[in-house]
């Protein structure tokens, strides 16, 4: 977050002409009287925050790779550069109580003994030679000073970035140059007037930046967690996330908390995305603070059911998806979600008075939804009840996204019933009343869908020269934004895992109960056929819907205009927005699981993910592909039994 100063509510041309405006409504009295269109005025709100998350994440990857060609060309090069070479500190300055311990491991090194002997002056060496020979002696020693002087600096540098007290702007004036987050490098010597630390009157350069930080880690965090992860509400779309502000300021429940964990998510996906070891030990840190905070919290009833505390549950679920490392990273994200259902029923009935409450239950129950499908669990009854008196007092249910979480529901708790892991067949006397239930609910989601709004509604976008890399079979689709296109993506999981089941039924019930059925031309042979379709195509609009999650299309509601990069110049590994990439990368990992793949989409999903975390730092993505890459389905249940009896997929 970077202070502009406060903004100026005039109209634009009264700003341009630096005018005084009176701010008449609907046009200010200085256009009507110089017969000019006043443009109206601005919303002063929206200009609080400025997003210059892409700026620094730019400046970090441009800055290490300076460093990184530097030190490669240094290790390469047979014979030293012209230039001497000495360690600067950009802008550093130790802090009092490390000035001491700074001075004290200074002498530890020797920059200006000489303990070469002098042999003497030989009348026969040419003057020429001895000036060559100097000049290389003191080179040679200038490089094995600054090396030393590196060993200073990164000690130093390691003692202040392990401290574990939080660094105030105060603090940040000694780690921060605009434009790179790591101030240690090697620069070429430059004849400049800087202050300097005294080794032994030896000076080690630290050129001073003439402009100072405006953001501390706090702030750079909670800047990037707003850019990135907070979607306001506009047209069809409630929000993500757009009650951020709220908690943060507001008197109720434990802002601190809050706060703290959206600095862990922020400093997070900053350290992930730019590989900056010292930001993830600050992230790392702020979310052990706020698990303390919400250890602290919930142990008070009336502190567990504020909204800062499932806020920050949620938002510390959000943290386990960027770190994920492997499936301890996944059963902590599990426990967070696990914890925030708990929450929802702790809070109940009361949490439905507001509607921050409101939209609070609906992420929470999202996130349920997806914790659900990922371990095959039914949504716990006491949540079905609470969305049940929800609907029933509070909203009239009409929803697209509501309806289709009341069935992606039932599509969970038919899974249950049916276990499609189990091999043996156990339904004897329900699987034809389970396989009717099924094949209705499947199409009671697919007339929903065929109904929408135009607000709901996607265009299909065909081209043949789109990069292969970011379109799958050169078809995209164009959405509202993405949030409308995850819920799209929730349709069509839910018709993936429904399809699931009913091949279940059929595979494992039906052929040992009725297998005279599946002949040629039996009842079920067609639906065996339609299900294999409509997972087909269930799959590919979720791939179709890439590219916009991942940032290659930006669609301006209000206008309909669309500003599209797909072309095959189009760079796939460039920055893209977090919160759409989020949104994805359950869906990704489900449409890779499919043993109905061919070994060129499964490669092409996993470049999609692989590429979600080099782009946005969401660790969770790689580790996904990877198991994409290595398992050949875990939807095992749909693999055929036996060619002659299934159609081809």
């Amino acid at each position: 977050m970077v202070y502009c100063g406060r903004p100026s509510a005039s109209c634009a041309l009264c700003r341009t002409s630096k005018r005084r405006c009176d701010k008449v409504v609907p046009s200010c009295g200085q256009c009507r009287r110089t017969g000019q269109n006043c443009s109206g005025y601005r919303d002063a709100s929206s200009l609080i925050f400025r997003d210059e998350t892409t700026r620094v994440i730019d400046r970090a990857r441009t800055r290490k790779t300076r460093r990184a060609n530097l030190l490669s060309s240094q290790r390469t090069s047979p014979t030293p550069s012209p230039a001497s070479f000495e360690l600067s500190l950009v802008g550093l300055r130790p802090p009092a109580s490390l000035s001491h311990d700074f001075a004290t491991r200074s002498t530890q090194y020797d920059y200006g003994k000489d303990n070469d002997n002098d042999n003497g002056n030989d009348p026969n060496i040419l003057e020429i030679s001895n000036r060559e020979d100097d000049a290389k002696y003191k080179q040679d020693k200038k490089q094995r000073a600054a090396h030393k002087c590196k060993g200073v600096a990164d000690d130093l540098l390691d003692s202040i970035m392990e401290d574990n007290s939080p660094l105030g702007p105060e603090d940040m004036s000694m780690l921060w140059e605009p434009g790179q987050l790591m101030p240690v490098s090697f620069l070429s010597s430059v004849q400049s007037a800087t202050p300097g630390l005294d080794f032994g009157h030896r000076s080690l350069s630290m050129p001073v930046s003439p402009i100072m930080p405006s953001q501390s880690l706090d702030e750079l965090g909670i800047n990037y967690f707003m850019a990135n992860y907070v979607i306001k509400d506009s047209g069809p779309c409630p929000g993500v996330f757009n009650y951020a502000s709220n908690i943060l300021a507001g008197p109720f429940g434990d802002a601190e908390l809050a706060r703290v964990a959206i600095r862990a998510v922020g400093l997070a996906g900053l350290a992930s995305t730019t590989g900056t070891d010292s930001l993830m030990r600050k992230a790392r840190l702020s979310y052990t603070e706020a698990i303390e905070r919400v250890n602290v919290a919930l142990v008070d009833s009336n502190m567990a059911r504020n909204d800062s505390t499932i806020f920050a549950v949620m938002v510390l679920g959000l943290f386990e998806s960027i770190t994920c490392s492997g499936e301890e990273s996944l059963q902590a994200w599990k426990c967070h979600i696990n914890g925030a259902a708990s929450l929802l029923m702790l809070r109940g009935m009361s949490q439905f008075r507001t509607m921050q409450g409101l939209q609070i239950f609906g992420e929470a129950i999202s996130h349920v939804l997806t914790l659900c499908s990922r371990y095959d669990q039914p949504v716990p009854p006491r949540l079905r009840y609470l969305r049940v008196e929800m609907e029933r007092n509070v909203i009239n249910g009409k929803s697209p996204s509501w309806i289709l979480s009341t069935a992606h529901i039932e599509v969970m708790n038919l899974y249950n019933q049916v276990q499609p892991e189990q091999e043996t067949p156990c339904l004897a006397g329900e699987w034809e009343t389970l396989l009717s239930h099924a094949a209705e609910l499947s199409q009671r989601v697919e007339n929903l869908f065929a109904e929408l709004p135009i607000g709901w509604r996607f265009k299909t976008v065909s081209d043949p020269t789109a990069n292969p890399r970011l379109v799958f079979q050169g078809k995209y689709h164009i959405y509202y934004n993405t949030w409308i296109a995850k819920v799209w993506d929730g349709m069509r999981a839910c018709r993936i895992i429904l399809n699931h089941v009913i091949y279940c039924l059929l595979l494992r019930e039906g052929l040992a109960w009725t297998p005279h059925e599946f002949s040629d031309g039996g009842a079920y042979t067609s639906l065996l056929q339609r299900t294999s379709d409509t997972t087909t195509e269930m799959r590919d609009g979720i791939l179709a819907s890439v590219p916009q999650m991942l940032g290659f299309i930006q669609h301006e509601a209000t206008t309909g205009a669309s500003y599209i990069d797909c072309s095959s110049g189009a760079d796939p590994t460039r920055l893209v927005p977090a919160s759409g990439a989020y949104f994805v990368v359950w869906y990704l990992y489900l449409a890779g699981s499919l043993p109905i793949n061919t070994p060129e989409i499964r490669g092409w999903i996993t470049d999609r993910l692989r590429a979600i975390r080099s782009t946005t730092g969401i660790q969770k993505a790689a580790y996904l592909a990877d198991l994409v890459e290595n398992d050949a389905g875990r939807l095992t249940a749909m693999l055929p039994t036996s060619d002659c009896l299934l159609p081809a997929f």
